[in-house]
């Protein structure tokens, strides 16, 4: 990526939605994952997080899960899955979502990889919608949506907390939304987990149409 274009991506990356001091209250624990949820100023909708442990270590897992996240293509509701702009540590990525009951909703995210300490990985993202293209016919365009995986060691491996935050756009009321979160949420912990010990195994390739048996 140009160092003008790196540049203007990260301008419109502020972090201020990461910085929010409301306390998580758990909600439920399920096959190892526990799932939290809090409040989000001036939004009916909830941010909700996920935790779980793997045998996976720190360096793995931030190599992983920044290709999954990026090319997989293959997450929870997507139909379409493009990178707009590429970067060792800094991603556009265009995606389509399909849901229950509500129209289809487009977005374009920047994906920023960090390492805050030697030991931890950080994989955030957020939604910048000037960078995508024109929204098919049909679609909703999410203007909030935000998150981050983070990693960190632990004596078997590492312990993963995924984050989440989605506003869905459009007249779509909140108690529709909470249940499907909640279950996206702990499905995409799962789901990158799995795809993660498949990418470190070299039985899966993020974004091809196959996995290998």
């Amino acid at each position: 990526m140009g160092a003008l274009l790196s540049a203007l991506v990260l301008a419109q990356f502020s972090t201020d939605v990461f910085e929010n001091e409301a306390a998580f209250e758990k909600v439920e624990t399920t096959g190892g994952v526990t799932v939290s949820k809090r409040t989000i100023k001036n939004s009916v909708f909830w941010e909700y997080r996920a935790v779980a442990e793997t045998t996976l270590n720190v360096d793995q897992l931030c190599v992983a899960l920044y290709e999954w996240g990026t090319r997989g293509g293959d997450g929870v509701g997507v139909i379409l899955n493009k990178v707009l702009t590429d970067g060792e540590n800094l991603r556009v990525v265009y995606t389509q979502i399909s849901q229950p009951i509500v129209a289809n909703r487009d977005y374009a995210l920047t994906v920023i990889r960090e390492r805050p300490t030697e030991a931890t990985c950080r994989v955030r993202f957020r939604t910048t919608n000037d960078l995508a293209p024109k929204m098919p016919d049909g679609f909703v365009r999410m203007e909030k949506l935000w998150g981050e995986w983070r990693m960190e060691p632990t004596e078997k491996g590492a312990k993963v907390t995924y984050t989440m935050f989605s506003d869905p756009a459009g007249a779509v009321p909140a108690f529709l939304v909470h249940g499907p979160t909640q279950k996206a949420t702990r499905e995409s912990i799962g789901l990158g987990l799995e795809k993660a010990r498949k990418f470190v195994d070299g039985t899966y390739v993020p974004g091809a149409s196959k996995e290998k048996k």
